[in-house]
């Protein structure tokens, strides 16, 4: 799916609203079909659209833009149609690397909403193990412009379960998704209740992490 749905999409971007930024979302599943990603279930417009499709993603692609589409039903002479409202929430970053950057993949918040600044480490979950994990770790612009490591946002962690990709969870350690390839489909099963900026953040940074494994392929 290369092409958004024939939905009425508005370019303008505004500032977020009080009522905005309390919400919380439900528990859901999402999946990725070429630059978009939907939730399962009955046929519905995406949730977030990236301007790379991302089965194809590699490891010369520098700048990958992330936005959240948010819909409404407006009138149009006298016709009630879905209205899609962009909101460009983080442009995730892949610097080259002889500029020796402190994560070789890292998110920038483009919104007020966004959450931080963030970067993808791997890690050994176990000593002896060859298996890796990855920490999404916040991160601060020192006054060179280097990104500073700060605490965990999110970990991932290969699961036991062979149906499980990897386990998410957050700061607290708290399992939030799971990460699993349903019908071939890049499928991401969240599991606990989280804000909208928590959980852009979260699909920004599966984004990034399945991007880091996509261009270690090529």
């Amino acid at each position: 799916m290369e092409d958004p749905p024939s939905y009425y999409c508005s370019n303008f971007v505004s500032s977020p609203t009080p009522s905005e930024q309390e919400e919380f979302l439900s528990p859901t599943t999402l999946y990725v079909a070429g630059r978009f990603i939907h939730s399962a279930g009955p046929p519905a417009p995406p949730l977030y659209e990236l301007s790379h499709s991302v089965g194809f993603l590699k490891d010369t692609d520098r700048n990958v833009r992330i936005e959240r589409l948010d819909y409404s039903v407006k009138r149009r002479e006298g016709e009630a149609q879905i209205a899609a409202r962009r909101r460009h929430i983080y442009d995730l970053k892949h610097p080259v690397r002889v500029t020796c950057p402190t994560f070789p993949y890292h998110a920038e918040p483009t919104s007020r909403k966004s959450l931080c600044t963030f970067g993808l480490e791997s890690f050994r979950p176990k000593k002896l193990s060859s298996t890796r994990g990855y920490r999404i770790r916040r991160a601060t612009h020192s006054l060179d412009h280097q990104l500073v490591r700060r605490n965990v946002l999110f970990s991932a962690v290969p699961a036991r379960d062979k149906a499980v990709r990897y386990e998410w969870s957050d700061a607290e350690g708290q399992l939030v998704a799971r990460e699993v390839d349903m019908s071939d489909l890049m499928t991401l099963v969240i599991s606990a209740m989280m804000s909208t900026g928590e959980r852009d953040a979260l699909v920004s940074a599966w984004m990034s992490r399945i991007w880091a494994e996509l261009a270690k392929k090529q």
